[in-house]
């Protein structure tokens, strides 16, 4: 039994030191139940801050795109996702950045490349941690469907 018990000592730990063996087959059903939504929902953490990693990258790619661009330059500018009117580019001394939650603020084109870069960062570390915790999941899903069917070939023998 000892053998049986050391993979389910991670999940023991997070669950206050009970042991799998010792919940029935409906308890483990409802707990690997509770860890595919958790799993479910990290996975879509994981999703969304690459969603916004890409567009805070191509956010700051044409941010140092439209630096480089030169004065007078004539372009298409966006009004809405399918509305486009004719411009002209000027000298870029500033630009409103959202810092979430629908509020903007101006920033110098040099902060606002600096905020983007530590946004970036944050959403990189989260990523890892959201990922670390998938994976931890993933091991307690296994150490669950191990246990369930110990007790399924149990029953079956019994």
């Amino acid at each position: 039994m000892a053998a049986g018990a050391a993979p389910s000592a991670g999940l023991e730990e997070e669950t206050g030191g009970i042991s799998l063996h010792s919940l029935s087959y409906e308890q483990l059903m409802q707990l690997k139940n509770s860890i595919e939504e958790e799993l479910q929902g990290l996975q879509g953490a994981h999703q969304q801050l690459q969603v916004s990693t890409k567009k805070l990258q191509i956010s700051k790619a044409a941010l140092d795109e439209l630096t480089k661009t030169s004065e007078g330059t004539r372009m298409l500018v966006p009004i809405t996702s399918s509305l486009y009117v004719p411009g002209e580019t000027s000298a870029l001394q500033s630009c409103l950045v959202d810092v979430g939650t629908g509020y903007y603020i101006e920033k110098s084109v040099a902060e606002a490349q600096a905020f983007m870069d530590r946004k970036i960062e944050l959403m990189a570390n989260q990523t890892v941690g959201v990922r670390q915790a998938a994976a931890i999941k993933g091991q307690h899903m296994q150490q669950a469907m191990q246990v369930l069917n110990e007790k399924r070939f149990a029953a079956k023998q019994g």
